[in-house]
């Protein structure tokens, strides 16, 4: 009975170095697909870009995010957007804010102060509910010595009334970040100074103005007029 053990570890040595037991090698899993939306940068005038750098298609698009036709076109395009053309690296996405009025200027400004990987869900979160932030906020001229208040005090208060501390906040905006960001001269500067530009030096007729590869295209006001040229663009 003894020698059982001893006959079963010879035969499985046996079998083992015949290759009955060896081990096939494991097929090595395909690298997942990078997602460009997580890519991101800031050029040299402040503008964010979302996307490969390298892309073969790059687009620009001029908004201001009280701009109906701007909150019309991202509704139709923002989604097979990214997910059809940025996510793969095809195309990449430089918004310029060509801030329009003050509730665009704080909404901006905010929206320029969170993680770079939400800019794109925010600005669609944003135009989403365009009519009511933009309602709330024209409520805030109604307090009192609304107008002999500082343009601080002001937009504090339009931010307020329009509710973008919560709607900042449930994004995961802390209130230091959120006071820290309403509070930031440099980047009031910078948004300024870019309206500025896209007004003044680039002339810009009106929102939404689409560039593609650096090449205007004005008529651009849903995604059945914008992808035609990025296929085009691809060629």
């Amino acid at each position: 009975m003894k020698i059982l053990p001893v006959a079963a570890a010879a035969l499985l040595a046996l079998s083992m170095s015949s290759g009955v037991y060896a081990a096939k090698p494991l097929a090595k899993a395909a690298p997942a697909a990078r997602n460009w939306l997580l890519t991101t940068s800031r050029t040299a005038e402040g503008a964010i870009v979302v996307g490969n750098p390298a892309a073969k298609v790059k687009l620009v698009e001029y908004l201001s995010l009280t701009c109906p036709h701007c909150a019309a076109l991202a509704r139709d395009a923002m989604s097979p957007l990214k997910r059809d053309y940025l996510a793969r690296g095809i195309a990449s996405l430089e918004v310029r804010h060509a801030v329009r009025d003050g509730y665009d200027f704080v909404a901006s400004l905010l929206l320029r102060c969170e993680p770079r990987a939400l800019y794109l869900d925010s600005i669609e979160a944003l135009f989403a509910t365009q009519q009511d932030w933009m309602t709330k906020g024209a409520s805030a001229a109604s307090a009192p010595d609304f107008e002999s208040r500082s343009d601080d005090e002001k937009m504090a208060l339009v931010a307020k009334a329009a509710g973008f501390d919560a709607f900042f906040m449930k994004r995961g905006m802390t209130p230091k970040v959120y006071a820290s960001c309403m509070a930031d001269a440099a980047g009031k500067d910078q948004l300024t100074k870019m309206a500025g530009n896209s007004w003044q030096r680039d002339a810009i007729p009106g929102t939404p103005l689409i560039l593609v590869n650096g090449k205007r295209q004005e008529n651009v006001h849903e995604w059945a007029d914008l992808e035609p040229l990025i296929k085009a663009a691809l060629r």
